[in-house]
């Protein structure tokens, strides 16, 4: 049942196909439980089943069109469990089976097996995933599919051979012959086709892997192209930076550079106006040089021209010295005797 309470499945989706082609209008008696179902049709309620099993015992309620699908019957039970694997090895052990259900006889042929009957096939799967029974007998692909669909499909599992495989067909009121008639028409027509392999598929097909090769190939393509791009922008913006060191590196190299020049040219200002001063007063400077004839007696020098000159206007005149006169007080004593300035204090 859908959550607004409409049925579905693939029973459901092939009577809807089957009854266009035998141009029957459904309308459909929802019941809680396989034996309500039987109990509608041989009161008269409903005229049909849209799929159940085929067994020599229904035949006698009903009468069954060409097969719409067969079913392998396997015996299912937890992941963690490696002991069960046959039917005899089911005996001493309790087994979950859906009233009037494949697994209900295939149990019953065997006294040894403990048997525990559901009314609905997801209680009997519960009971299974809880640990209330060992094991549970029920066709595949029905119970393959509400494991997906609860999410629980990696928590089950089928083990040795399949017991048995059930056909299943559309199963009509046995006093209802026109509309059987119709509807097995309809079926041999329908089984077969392009929609009816479709429906197939849908309901029973194996989810396909979130990881093919091809999704698999496109996330790594993905994932190297998201890759490349990371290193180019990560190589970009480490070239953005290595330029901008270089950059300031070559700014302050420069800056150093303009500076060392400026000071080179105050070095070079300073030392030509340095030499300059230097010259200008080495220019000035005169000095005395050789050797002075100087007189014995009087002390005065005679000059290139043969002159004799006091000895004082000639260094004045060949140098920069000046002279300021005193007298030494030898020759105050000698020259000046009467004067106290020659006093030894």
């Amino acid at each position: 049942m859908s959550p607004d309470g409409i049925p579905q499945g693939f029973a459901i989706d092939v009577l809807k196909e089957i009854a266009k082609i035998a141009h029957v209008n459904l309308e459909y008696v929802i019941k809680d439980d396989w034996q309500s179902v039987f109990e509608s049709v041989k009161t008269g309620e409903a005229d049909l089943i849209p799929n159940q099993g085929i067994t020599e015992r229904r035949k006698d309620w009903f009468s069954f069109t060409s097969p719409v699908e067969t079913f392998p019957v396997s015996i299912f039970t937890r992941v963690t469990r490696d002991d069960l694997s046959t039917l005899p090895s089911l005996d001493d052990k309790t087994v979950a089976v859906v009233k009037l259900n494949i697994g209900e006889i295939l149990v019953a042929q065997r006294p040894s097996v403990r048997s525990k009957k559901f009314n609905h096939i997801q209680d009997a799967l519960f009971a299974l995933l809880s640990g209330n029974v060992d094991a549970l007998i029920f066709p595949e692909p029905v119970l393959w599919k509400l494991a997906r669909d609860a999410g629980i499909d990696d928590r089950i599992k089928t083990v040795g051979r399949p017991l048995t495989e059930i056909r299943r067909a559309i199963s009509v009121a046995r006093e209802n012959q026109a509309l059987f008639a119709r509807l097995d028409a309809a079926v041999d027509q329908f089984v077969g086709s392009e929609t009816y392999r479709d429906i197939y598929v849908k309901w029973y097909g194996q989810p396909k892997p979130f990881w093919s090769a091809l999704r698999v190939a496109g996330t790594m393509a993905a994932l190297l192209v998201g890759l490349v791009l990371v290193m180019g922008v990560w190589r970009y913006v480490s070239v953005l930076k290595l330029n901008h060191m270089l950059t300031e590196s070559i700014k302050r190299r420069d800056i150093a550079e303009r500076r060392l020049q400026e000071a080179y040219d105050t070095l070079e200002l300073k030392v030509s106006e340095r030499t300059r001063d230097l010259r200008e007063a080495l220019s000035e400077v005169k000095t005395l040089s050789g050797l002075l004839p100087i007189c014995s007696h009087c002390k005065r020098i005679r000059d290139d021209k043969g002159y004799w000159n006091q000895i004082e206007a000639y260094i004045q005149k060949h140098s920069q010295a000046e002279f300021s006169h005193s007298i030494c007080r030898e020759c105050a004593k000698k020259y000046y005797p009467d004067l106290e300035i020659c006093d030894d204090e």
